[in-house]
């Protein structure tokens, strides 16, 4: 198992319990807070490879927030919840997914869902990459099309014809698909604007 670098942010008599249960399971503490702006200031200084927060005696949303944050600044995030926050934490899938803990926090429980937290973190991570390639291609794909459609009906040319036109062009450019397409459609609103 691989050795995570942690910071911790919540209660100071809290927190401190859980710095001996993590280090005995081989990770290691790098960073302490008691606040958010100091978590958030600390956090961005250290960069660990995971952050977890004790949402004890603290304004939920104050730390839902400080999550969402930390997770878009690419850490992955553990909760630690008292119990009557559970039905709060469950709903959170809603947003984003934090794992959490309800205490008290299990010696054995803790590193499962630290390294739990750290593998939906880069799965959540990579199919957010899928997502906005997919996206990309997507209107890569309409832009082409219009291209062809112009070069159709201005052109009187065959689907197939339009098509090869623009990968000719492309490659003669050396240029993408997507540039020559741009030009193209940019080329003919020109001319309807001027004529």
């Amino acid at each position: 198992m691989y050795s995570y670098r942690l910071f911790l942010a919540g209660p100071s008599e809290d927190i401190n319990k859980y710095i001996p249960v993590i280090n005995s399971t081989g990770h290691k503490v790098v960073g302490l807070s008691q606040n958010s702006s100091e978590s958030l200031r600390q956090v961005k200084s250290i960069q660990p490879d995971l952050v977890i927060l004790d949402t004890s005696g603290a304004s939920w949303g104050e730390f839902i927030e400080l999550a969402q944050i930390f997770f878009e600044d690419g850490y992955p995030v553990v909760l630690i919840i008292d119990y009557p926050q559970k039905d709060k934490a469950s709903k959170l899938g809603e947003k984003r997914f934090f794992p959490f803990i309800v205490k008290p926090v299990n010696e054995e429980v803790l590193p499962l869902v630290m390294e739990l937290a750290v593998n939906t973190y880069k799965s959540t991570q990579r199919l957010e990459e899928e997502v906005k390639r997919l996206r990309k291609e997507l209107v890569t794909r309409k832009v082409i099309e219009k291209a062809k459609g112009i070069i159709m009906e201005t052109m009187g040319l065959s689907e197939r014809e339009a098509f090869r036109r623009i990968q000719k062009q492309s490659m003669n450019k050396r240029v993408s698909m997507r540039k020559v397409s741009e030009a193209i459609i940019m080329a003919f609103e020109m001319d309807e604007i001027v004529n």
